[in-house]
């Protein structure tokens, strides 16, 4: 059976004539707060967030189909003329240095996940697939692409890759995005060639693709085709293993819960080998099994035992020295008799990327928790065997934009979908 295939497609783009397109793209939709979302919304008329995550009301979705359409009437998005791939640049700083990270947004055909060709590295929650999925039959599109992964040791794809660049747009942390199309049939065909025998991994949009898998069958009961058509096909964001500005980020936690003195010093007296304070100089070290707490507005670093990490790896077979969340989420669960998820339900819970928003929360009381990142290598491991990360493992910095390209989709026609 043939591995996914790849395609270019008409792209939807803002018009930039009728837009200023820093105020109409926007972060992807679940990395942002509700207060975040307002803020979005009322930047721009035309930011893509009214279509991506219109405000709550039973109409919603239909009042998104309705703004969709028109838009395109209006001339605010505007179809390309030929099919194409884009090449799609991030040029970003991180820790004083300076990174570029390159992929590509095509079409990649949907695949279950039990076919071993696109693997995922997360749990998925119906409650988030549903509201996706109101989305998506309403209005027929895509507005943000899926991030998959793929190993390209000799780093080919990211050779010089003919196109006109289309788009360049710097937002407020500095990124700046940079977007190439991609509309020659023979540079097409060899992209297509090389991805042909290739493992995607998703790392960023699993309920995105959850949606669209689920969104496929309904639309296969309906119109019975013969050959693949749009609907089998998700927008995606391809990038490889071995770009150099491939940056994966640790996600924190802060539980607005203080735990009983007494009962943090047990789960510490099981768990942990030593605890220092203040920690060392630096950031906590991978190698030596270490992450840091704030209790009290104190950080303490803790030192996992060696060998309730072997433990727990016979126990689930998953690589738990590699898996900080993993760690967190067990000392969680110990110290609360909850879970992330259950505390998280009851807003007891956040996730962040910054560990300067864990300082701050922590000098509030809050029970702050830093972890060391996950490495990449473990993501791959771990799908690769057919099963799932603990939830928030990664956070892959920085994100991609929701806005620079929409899919919209023509049920009853075939790639590269006009």
């Amino acid at each position: 059976m043939p591995m996914p295939d790849v395609c270019p497609f008409y792209g939807w783009r803002y018009n930039p004539e009728r837009v200023n397109l820093s105020r109409v793209v926007a972060p992807p939709y679940d990395v942002v707060s509700p207060e975040e979302v307002f803020q979005y919304l009322a930047k721009d008329p035309h930011n893509i967030f009214h279509l991506e995550i219109s405000p709550e009301g039973p109409d919603r979705y239909q009042r998104a189909a309705e703004r969709l359409k028109k838009w395109v009437e209006e001339g605010i998005l505007i179809r390309e003329k030929y099919p194409s791939f884009y090449l799609y640049r991030l040029h970003f700083s991180h820790n004083g240095q300076r990174y570029t990270r390159t992929g590509f947004i095509a079409l990649v055909r949907l695949s279950p996940f039990s076919e071993g060709k696109i693997l995922p590295h997360e749990k998925t929650f119906s409650r988030i697939t549903e509201d996706r999925l109101r989305l998506l039959r309403a209005t027929s599109a895509q507005f943000s692409q899926i991030f998959v992964l793929y190993r390209d040791p000799e780093r080919e794809t990211l050779k010089t890759v003919p196109g006109k660049e289309i788009l360049r747009v710097e937002i407020s942390d500095g990124t700046v995005h940079e977007l190439v199309r991609i509309d020659d049939p023979g540079v097409q065909g060899k992209l297509q060639q090389f991805f042909r025998d290739r493992v995607f991994y998703i790392a960023d949009g699993h309920h995105r693709y959850t949606t669209a898998l689920r969104y496929a069958e309904e639309m296969e009961a309906r119109f019975k085709p013969g050959e693949p058509r749009c609907f089998h096909y998700i927008m995606s964001y391809l990038c490889p293993f071995e770009d150099p500005g491939l940056i994966v980020l640790p996600t924190h936690r802060i539980v607005r819960r203080s735990p009983e003195r007494g009962k943090l010093e047990e789960v510490l007296r099981e768990m942990a080998e030593s605890i220092s304070f203040p920690p060392d100089a630096g950031r906590p070290d991978l190698e030596k099994r270490v992450f840091v707490i704030f209790f009290e507005g104190r950080p303490y670093e803790v030192r996992l035992r060696p060998e309730i990490l072997l433990r727990w790896e016979r126990e689930n077979g998953l690589p738990e020295t590699q898996l900080p969340a993993a760690w967190c989420a067990r000392f969680i669960k110990a110290l609360f008799g909850e879970s992330e998820k259950d505390l998280k339900e009851k807003g007891l819970l956040s996730y962040t990327p910054w560990s300067e928003e864990v300082y701050k929360e922590a000098s509030k009381g809050a029970l702050g928790i830093l972890l060391p990142p996950t490495p990449i290598e473990a993501l791959e491991r771990v799908a690769s065997s057919g099963k799932v990360m603990p939830h928030k493992s990664t956070y892959f910095h920085p994100k991609i934009l929701t806005g620079l390209v929409v899919f919209r989709i023509t049920p009853e026609a075939a790639p590269p979908c006009p």
